[in-house]
């Protein structure tokens, strides 16, 4: 746990030394300050990479069509040569457009660590089991005696920022005579209900964008597939004419789905069925991975309010929670309007649920 924990209490400590130039450094000034600047740090360097994962998810988006159409061009082709033909033709279509499809990830691997290391320093100023004057005595992360004992000392609207909602009531005394735990719910309550409202507003605003990214998706791909069955490109529901010639009409899908021989048909399910390829298998993902979403937009938005009673979340945990939240919503909006500029989807482009997250 040092291993995230110290750098986390370095940029901390940096942060409360910066501040004691212009505030004291024993108030609960600094030690907020601390905790709100460390925010602003992590997010700051992780700006680029975050802004380098929407527009990569945009630009692949873009070329979802073409991706269509590759997968259409090996639909019948099975074995193992072609699936590696198919492969480096899919590799060479995101060298193109300069485009990494992982690029989602480190945004994430690098604040899951954040906070684990946050809550581990923020705890460890307290840590179950000792008295306030043991705790004062001892190291955390890289912070000294002297520190940790100011960071004990400090204070929110008259509230500790290292108590938490079940504190007990002998360390609440030692902490700070005459605190009583009423006093520590009065501010914890809505804190770490406004963090979770926060995080529900996060949540909601990037499933509303991948149901509405998920619908032009679609949209495009279904005029990918409706162009290779009418055996041209199609322009406002006409098809045009490839070199002088007409192509060869095709049942309409209504009679398509009347009779399965008929040219065009969807495959039915059954003992006919061919087996899932790469891309059916890769929808099923999405799909599945789009309603355990759905669910945790639910569900998370409650785990500030559940840790802050059940994992003991000091009051810091939640002032980090809520700015850190709070930064998201500010920064995805300036990020959409930067990309809707950069990077404008048309009609033909499709949107896979990753664009807007």
């Amino acid at each position: 746990m040092d291993l995230f924990a110290y750098p986390v209490s370095l940029v901390m400590k940096f942060w409360h030394w910066a501040l004691s130039f212009v505030v004291d450094p024993d108030s609960g000034l600094a030690w907020v300050g601390s905790v709100l600047l460390l925010v602003v740090t992590v997010r700051l360097l992780l700006m680029r990479s975050m802004y380098r994962q929407q527009f990569s998810m945009r630009k692949m988006a873009q070329i979802a069509p073409k991706m269509k159409e590759l997968q259409n061009k090996y639909k019948d082709r099975k074995s193992p040569e072609d699936r590696q033909e198919q492969a480096k033709e899919m590799q060479a279509l995101y060298a193109d457009a300069g485009v990494n499809p992982a690029a989602g990830c480190l945004p994430l691997l690098v604040q899951i660590p954040v906070f684990i290391g946050l809550y581990h320093v923020l705890l460890n100023f307290s840590p179950p089991g000792k008295s306030i004057e043991e705790a004062s005595q001892m190291t955390n992360g890289a912070f000294q005696p002297q520190q940790v004992a100011s960071f004990l000392n400090a204070e929110i609207f008259g509230v500790p920022l290292a108590s938490y909602i079940r504190m007990p009531q002998e360390v609440m005394d030692s902490l700070h005579p005459g605190l009583v735990r009423e006093d520590i719910l009065v501010l914890a309550v809505p804190l770490f209900v406004l963090a979770g409202i926060a995080t529900f507003i996060n949540m909601w605003n990037s499933f509303r964008r991948q149901k509405a990214a998920k619908v032009a998706e679609q949209e495009a791909l279904a005029r990918v597939d409706a162009e290779e069955r009418a055996g041209g490109p199609v322009v406002d529901g006409e098809v045009v004419e490839i070199d002088g010639q007409a192509p060869t009409p095709v049942a309409d899908a209504g009679d398509a789905a009347d009779d399965s021989g008929a040219p065009g048909a969807p495959a039915k399910a059954g003992a006919d069925a061919k087996p899932q390829d790469f891309q059916s298998i890769a929808e099923s993902m999405t799909e599945s991975m789009n309603q355990s979403m759905k669910i945790m937009m639910y569900l998370f938005p409650f785990f500030p309010i559940v840790g802050a009673y059940f994992f003991n979340f000091p009051i810091a945990i939640g002032l980090y929670w809520l700015t850190n939240n709070i930064w998201t919503a500010v920064q995805s909006h300036f990020f959409m309007e930067r990309l809707d500029k950069e990077l404008p989807m048309s009609s033909r482009e499709g949107l896979p649920p990753s664009a807007f997250m």
